[in-house]
């Protein structure tokens, strides 16, 4: 089962390479893992996908938790959370291609941000379910390249 954990943690050099050789250590894999900075400078956010049963994420959560750096942890339900993924993807673009391909990206909420005479650069934000159809919609055309964050969530 797939587990979304938040922590809050100080934001000192070197949390979150301990916070992930705690998962390295414990042979847990994991997804996805974001760091970033909160409303307050001294502490950082850190959102953590990994899979697991119930038990094996209580007892991740149990050693992170002993880990000094770590002010809170929380393994958000997929029902009271926000979650995002951010894609930037570049595809084939023909001249007697562009028209449907924009047509397309704004049918899937995303924005064209750069354009050339051979491609066209998107930008998505959505859930990772909806960006992992975009991917699929978007192969027949041809992509060249693209990369993604991992889920970013939040609490609601």
């Amino acid at each position: 089962m797939r587990h979304v954990l938040s922590a809050l943690v100080n934001n000192t050099p070197g949390v979150t390479s301990r916070v992930s050789g705690l998962f390295r250590r414990r042979g847990y894999n994991i997804d996805s893992f974001i760091g970033s900075s909160t409303e307050d400078e001294r502490f950082s956010r850190l959102t953590i996908v990994v899979r697991g049963d119930d038990i094996v994420i209580a007892q991740v959560i149990s050693q992170l938790e002993k880990l000094e750096d770590i002010i809170s942890i929380e393994d958000i339900s997929p029902e009271s959370m926000i979650s995002k993924v951010l894609l930037i993807m570049k595809v084939k673009a023909e001249v007697k291609d562009r028209v449907g391909i924009i047509v397309v990206a704004n049918a899937c909420n995303a924005r064209v941000i750069e354009m050339s005479s051979e491609y066209l650069i998107l930008e998505a934000l959505d859930t990772e379910d909806r960006i992992s159809e975009m991917i699929e919609i978007f192969k027949p055309y041809g992509i060249i390249e693209l990369v993604k964050t991992g889920v970013v969530a939040m609490k609601r």
